[in-house]
Order: C-alpha cells, then structure tokens, then sequence
C-alpha cells in the first residue's frame, strides 16, 4: 500500500488500494468510509467494535497506512476537516504578509489539480455513469450550491444541447418543493457540492434519494456528505494558492462525461444539435429598425 501524501486524504488512499486490502482490513477501511472521519476519531476500542474487529486489528491497519501510531493517523484526520472547513476569510488571513502568488505557481497547481482530477476518473464506473446520462427516457436534474452552482450550470448547458428531458435546479431552497415532486425512481440527479458543504444541497440530495431517484455526487477529495447516498462519485482536488478553491479538475471531469455521453448517443446527439441550431437562428442577428413613417402632407 502507498503511503499517504499531501496530494491525497486518507479516505482517497482507501478508495485507491480496497482491492489489495485482506478480508478484515477492507471491513476496517468500509466503516471508515461509511462513518468519514468520525469513526477515526474514537478510541481505538470504540472503532473497533464499530467495525466489527480487534484493537490490535485497527492498530495494524493504521500502521500499514504508514503511520507511525494511532495518536498520527488521527492527527492527519483532524489536518482534513480543518481543510474542509477552511473559508476565504481563513485564507485571506493565513496570506497576510506572504509573498504574492505568482502566476506560475498558481499555474503548477491549476495542472496538478487538473492532472489528479483525470487519475481520479479511474475510481468511477464511467461506464455505468454514461448508461444513466445518456438515458433520455429518465429524467435528469442538476443542483449546485452558491460557488457550485457555476459548474452544474456549465454542465448542464452542455447536456442539454445532446439530450432533452433534463433540468437545472435554480431555486431559492424554499421553492426546492417543486422540482422534487417531479423526481421519481427513474430520475438521475447530478448534485455539486464542495469543501464548506451547504446544507440544502445535501438535504435535497437526501429528499430525491428519499424518491428513489439515482444520485450521482460531485465533490472534492474530502466528500461531500451526499458522497454518502450517490451511487457514483466524482472526486477532485480543489486546494490552489489562492483565497478560493479551484474546481477546474472537476469541469475537466464533466467535459469527460459530457465526451463520453455524446459518443454513446451518436447520431441522437448530433440531430439534435442541428435541430437546436435550426431553432436558435430564430433568435439571432439584428432586429431590423423601424421604418420612420411617412410625413403626412398637410
């Protein structure tokens, strides 16, 4: 098993290497994952008895993940929730009196999200992922929070020129009513919802699972609460030196699957991009001036 880096949490090594683990290891790594980081921050007994195994069980899969004790892998675990919950504010005062970032750092890190984003695709059953968004006959909706929202529009706005039958969900949370009551059990929604995790994405998530519909989460290497309920996941890196993340790895994945999905429509998918086409030229060019009238002879 590959140590833990900084390019990667404890929950992504997991993911990473479940089929190398034994039999009571995966059992360890599974309640981990389940309960993420809250069962790693009991006591070695407590999260033993959660996973149905020993102390000294725990203990060794500790040490296999390359930590040096118990008291260090439960460091590394409290080092991820205070990432998740960092804000620009936190940043912009943890950037008081550094050096300017400079373009070419910024730029380092932009690639190796990006670059990390495209390894992390390997982790999703995309073959799975295409059945469901290429499926026109189920009904597919898309939810972002406040900064999220941007990359499920731009998703959307993609989709929507390949397949019809799709909506995004652009609702104030106190109108979210309305376009749950159309979610149902052959509905697929694609939720967004990174670091900072907004409630009313993830309890809407909940409400539509709640309706049977088939959630598909996109989030960041420190999950999402709604990575919990989705049947497919999409994780990104989205540290950058900057008072915001940067979720560019995860537009790199939706363009991925927006790929993916026009390659198995096929003709589908370039008819009604034509048909779109056709459509938006009603829309287009100049609106011809009025001609002035006639001046009437007196």
């Amino acid at each position: 098993m590959r140590a833990y880096s900084i390019m990667s949490s404890i929950l992504d090594v997991l993911r990473r290497e479940m089929p190398s683990l034994t039999r009571t290891e995966r059992m360890i790594a599974l309640e981990l994952m389940r309960s993420y980081p809250s069962a790693g921050l009991e006591t070695v007994a407590e999260f033993a008895r959660r996973a149905g195994t020993s102390s000294p069980s725990i203990l060794r899969f500790v040490a296999k993940l390359k930590f040096r004790s118990y008291a260090d892998f439960q460091s590394q675990l409290r080092a991820e929730v205070s990432q998740v919950l960092q804000s620009p504010l936190s940043r912009s005062s943890a950037m008081r009196g550094k050096e300017s970032v400079a373009e070419d750092s910024f730029g380092a890190a932009a690639v190796g999200n990006i670059s990390r984003a495209v390894e992390l695709l390997d982790a999703v059953d995309m073959d799975a992922v295409v059945s469901l968004v290429a499926d026109e006959r189920r009904p597919l909706f898309l939810i972002g929070g406040r900064f999220s929202k941007a990359n499920a529009l731009w998703t959307y706005q993609l989709l929507r020129d390949i397949r019809g039958n799709i909506r995004l969900v652009e609702e104030e949370p106190a109108n979210y009513a309305h376009s749950l009551l159309a979610i149902n059990r052959t509905s697929v929604l694609i939720a967004f919802d990174y670091r900072r995790y907004q409630e009313d994405i993830v309890a809407y998530a909940a409400a539509a699972r709640q309706r049977r519909a088939t959630l598909i989460a996109v989030t960041d290497e420190w999950l999402s609460p709604i990575a919990a309920q989705a049947a497919h996941v999409f994780t990104t890196p989205v540290a950058a030196p900057s008072l915001f993340d940067s979720t560019i790895g995860s537009l790199v994945q939706m363009e991925a699957l927006i790929a993916r999905t026009a390659e198995a429509l096929g003709q589908k998918a370039a008819t009604r991009i034509a048909a779109v086409e056709v459509e938006r030229e009603r829309f287009s060019g100049d609106v011809p001036a009025k001609a002035k009238p006639a001046k009437r002879k007196i």
